[in-house]
């Protein structure tokens, strides 16, 4: 997938000192965070906000002017090249805004923000932006409405690191060898003990406080090792993988990030099942053996239940251990009760000679019979438990010295030996989850860099991807970049009024040299006239909107677009009234730079508010003559002084007019949206006077006949 805001540009950046609001400090800290300080200088080049206001410091605001500054400084050209004015910065923010309502994450939220209009002298960079995002347009018609699929991308997020107070408790590194003991502590010590030891006896009492005992060398591993106490041996401390020795911190990791990765794996497999061929990184062998080591971890890092088996049967043998004992000693303390209440004993002829005779006693006989019947019910007791609990071969064992020898009723465990069965499954246990852990770190371990990648080439994606998502829904086109000086377009809609209303009237206009301007009337500077609400502002918003979109690399919002070289665009909203002495000069100030030979295109909307009425005829139609002067500029006028405007200018301009075709049945006005080339149209306030005489009679409709007869009608002008 291309990357159009990569750092590879003509001009790179090579110190961060070069971008705009980066001192020493701010330098060291950046260096500090990302290790260099070209990683640094790539996070803010790429636009990494979500790192960069990571630091302390640093703003998101902050960290997003660093990265503006650094593209303008890569590609040659700020924002400010191209808006010139602060209403032409606003409209850019309010579209800029509506866009970033259609990303995913927040990373291309971020990402927009650095894609600006760029003068046409960079016509490289907008064809570039324009290849980029026409590779995701088809995706934008077919997943903009999967909610589904929207869904899954809003998961995506960076990927957090592995926790700081990852601490393992239950493990301990022992060294007998000093400098084995200053690499263990430099590589494992933030995450599980280790420990110095100077002979075997401290070996042997640290090493009974853990449930697995680790070691790189072998000084103590010669001697008689106590049972219970059976440490791993790992050869060379410097090949040590975190997956054998540490599973946790690469269990951790896929925990802690389980819901993005699994979205990314959907995301790819969803594409893919569209025939999208995205992130050729990840085989589709690669996902199975992901997927399946995935359904193996928890939320909290660790295995889940019922993967493993033996895992499975250690742990219920544990947990059941007391309650399965206590049944099986009521039930044969019960059957003793029983079989002691309904015995006789009954004496073979054996038996009776050696009573008789003095060669036994009484007593023996009854213990004879008592042994018996103990050793039969302790042999069941033995049998339950170990059936119930699953006990193998090893643990049935440990069960033979749950019981003593001697003859004892009611029935009873011998504590010490129950504790010692119970700690042995327990060590089991521990051994068996460390071995599974390790297996599934192991297979996850090697995904974690593609996964890193993957997650990125994501994230990413949803640049793109957000941009056709709000092209499709608005329905955009790609725009025709053309050489004359120019602009027009078919059925263009205003995304504002769009966005906020639905459905809308679409408009077609053109100024300059289009293929859609009327022969004889490819007038670069145009007076727009029209009644009030008719659509002029509406109109100028759309030609801004198609305008910076283009130059942008977007797509725009007509059906068909041409767009001529612009290298500054300047935008006049509407004044709130006559302006004072000190705003007026600024306005005309701003103005001044049209004596600059360049490709300008300026719309204003009743610039004629600024002074009063004929004063300001005279300062636009000599704004008008420099704007004509200037064969690479365009120029859009909406002022209702058409006429006095051109009897105060000798350039060639054009009157274009938004008329109201009349009065529909309700008398209300009927506006044809659409610009009528050539034409001064009727004001709304002739209209007014129009209605009013259509509804009254008598002396009153003779007033506003007087009225109507000093209106002028529609006037088409010369060509």
């Amino acid at each position: 997938m291309k990357n159009v805001l990569s750092t590879k540009t003509s001009q790179p950046l090579l110190s961060l000192r070069e971008i705009h609001g980066i001192g020493e400090r701010v330098a060291d800290k950046l260096i500090e965070h990302f290790g260099t300080e070209d990683a640094a200088l790539q996070a803010i080049c790429e636009g990494d906000i979500a790192s960069l206001s990571e630091i302390n410091g640093i703003s998101h605001n902050f960290a997003l002017s660093l990265a503006r500054e650094a593209r303008s400084r890569t590609e040659g050209c700020s924002i400010s090249d191209f808006l010139k004015t602060k209403e032409a910065l606003e409209l850019y923010s309010r579209l800029l805004e509506l866009i970033k309502s259609f990303a995913h994450t927040t990373h291309s939220r971020d990402r927009l923000n650095l894609f600006y209009p760029l003068p046409a002298s960079r016509m490289d960079l907008i064809q570039k932006r324009q290849a980029f995002i026409g590779e995701y347009l088809e995706l934008g018609e077919a997943f903009s409405e999967n909610s589904e699929f929207l869904d899954l991308l809003s998961r995506v997020r960076k990927l957090k690191p592995v926790p700081a107070n990852l601490r393992v408790r239950d493990r301990i590194i022992l060294c007998g060898d000093p400098k084995i003991l200053e690499a263990a502590r430099e590589k494992f010590q933030p995450f599980l003990p280790v420990q110095g030891v100077e002979d075997f006896s401290e070996f042997v009492d640290l090493a009974r406080g853990y449930s697995s005992v680790i070691v790189f060398d072998d000084t103590y591993l010669g001697f008689d090792l106590p049972e219970g106490i059976e440490p791993e041996y790992f050869q060379d401390i410097s090949r040590a993988e975190f997956c054998q020795v540490l599973p946790e911190k690469e269990l951790s990791f896929f925990a802690r990030n389980l819901y993005c990765i699994r979205a990314c794996l959907n995301i790819v497999s969803a594409l893919r099942s569209q025939g999208f061929g995205f992130f050729e990184g990840f085989s589709e062998e690669k996902l199975g053996i992901l997927n399946a080591a995935l359904s193996k971890l928890g939320e909290d890092g660790k295995p889940v239940e019922g993967f493993d088996p033996e895992i499975d049967r250690l742990g219920a043998a544990l947990q059941n251990l007391d309650s399965v004992l206590t049944s099986a000693l009521n039930e044969a303390n019960q059957r003793m009760n029983r079989t002691l209440e309904a015995s006789s004993l009954t004496l073979s002829g054996q038996e009776l000679i050696k009573l008789v005779s003095g060669g036994m006693e009484i007593k023996d006989l009854l213990a004879k019979e008592l042994d018996r019947i103990y050793k039969t019910e302790i042999k069941a007791v033995k049998e339950e438990i170990a059936d119930k609990l699953g006990l193998q071969k090893q643990e049935k064992l440990m069960l033979e010295s749950l019981f003593p020898d001697e003859i004892s009723y009611p029935l009873s465990v011998d504590q010490s030996q129950l504790q010692l069965l119970r700690q042995k499954l327990n060590n089991s246990l521990e051994k068996t989850r460390l071995a599974r852990k390790r297996e599934l770190a192991k297979t996850l371990s090697a995904f974690h860099q593609p996964v890193e990648q993957l997650v990125k080439e994501i994230l990413d994606f949803d640049l793109g991807f957000s941009i056709a998502c709000f092209s499709a829904k608005f329905q955009l086109k790609v725009p025709k970049l053309i050489r004359e000086t120019g602009i027009g377009f078919e059925a263009g809609e205003n995304l504002f009024l769009k966005a906020r209303h639905g459905e809308i009237d679409p408009v077609s206009y053109s100024i300059g040299k289009t293929s859609f301007s009327p022969a004889g009337l490819e007038n670069r500077v145009v007076l727009l006239s029209g009644v009030n609400s008719g659509g002029k502002t509406s109109l100028l918003e759309l030609i801004a909107q198609c305008v910076i979109l283009g130059y942008m690399g977007f797509p725009v919002p007509a059906k068909e677009l041409e767009l001529g070289p612009v290298e500054e665009f300047y935008y006049f909203g509407k004044s709130k009234g006559t302006l004072d002495a000190g705003a007026f000069e600024t306005t005309l100030k701003q103005f001044s730079m049209l004596s600059e030979v360049s490709g300008k295109l300026v719309l204003a909307d009743e610039l004629e508010s600024i002074t009063e009425p004929g004063a300001s005829a005279r300062i636009i139609a000599g704004i008008l003559e420099y704007l004509y002067r200037n064969e690479q500029s365009l120029g859009i006028f909406v002022s209702h002084l058409s006429e006095l405007i051109l009897e105060n200018t000798g350039a060639e301009v054009r009157v274009d007019g938004i008329e109201a075709d009349g009065l529909d049945s309700n008398l209300e006005l009927i506006v044809n949206r659409n610009p009528v080339y050539n034409r001064i149209a009727r004001s709304t306030p002739e209209l007014i006077v129009e209605r009013l005489l259509r509804k009254t009679t008598g002396k009153e409709q003779e007033f506003y006949s007087h009225l109507k007869n000093k209106f002028r009608t529609g006037t088409k002008m010369d060509s």
